[in-house]
């Protein structure tokens, strides 16, 4: 028919097109999922997190026991329950002192979080990746970037950028306080 052509549909620009004609190769989700174990289990939970049940319940049991050991060094004589009190009330002191001051540290574990951002976030991503989500957004229409960071308490500890579109979706880098780890090539 005559008039086929003016109701063709034209092919949508992938992603896959666009690394090609970039002569791009993303980061593979081999790498990304092997970089995202080994950062988890870096920025683990600290054994004071993982046990402060058995801790908070060791420390409670503890000071009544230094009481006691405090009474039955003297003897348990008439004064003895002045060294009791003073034992338990120094062992409190003492337990108050270390979780005050911070030296025992409860840091929680960390997990990944991924979200949308517009092009305009690219400026807290390292050049070299920023450079190249700008060029496949520009690309290809449509195309939506998701940063993954990985976070602890409200810490950003190590964040990657995918980009998505149609069904396709390629990681283009990861970085680590502006240092690039892996940027596609």
């Amino acid at each position: 028919m005559p008039f086929d052509a003016l109701v063709a549909v034209t092919r949508q620009r992938t992603l896959s097109d666009a690394l090609d004609d970039h002569r791009l190769d993303p980061i593979s989700w081999d790498t990304l999922a092997a970089h995202k174990v080994e950062q988890q289990r870096r920025y683990g939970p600290s054994f004071w997190y993982r046990h402060q049940a058995a801790v908070s319940i060791l420390l409670v049991v503890a000071s009544p026991v230094a009481g006691i050991v405090a009474g039955a060094s003297g003897g348990f004589t008439a004064h003895s329950g002045v060294l009791a009190i003073a034992g338990s009330f120094m062992w409190m002191c003492m337990v108050a002192l270390i979780t005050g001051t911070g030296l025992v540290r409860l840091r929680a574990g960390s997990h990944w979080v991924e979200r949308s951002v517009p092009t305009t976030f690219l400026a807290d991503v390292p050049e070299p990746i920023a450079r190249i989500a700008r060029l496949l957004h520009d690309d290809v229409p449509g195309a939506r970037l998701i940063v993954g960071e990985l976070k602890r308490q409200e810490t950003v500890l190590d964040p990657y950028l995918l980009i998505e579109h149609d069904g396709e979706c390629f990681c283009l880098g990861i970085w680590e306080n502006g240092r690039v780890v892996a940027c596609a090539a």
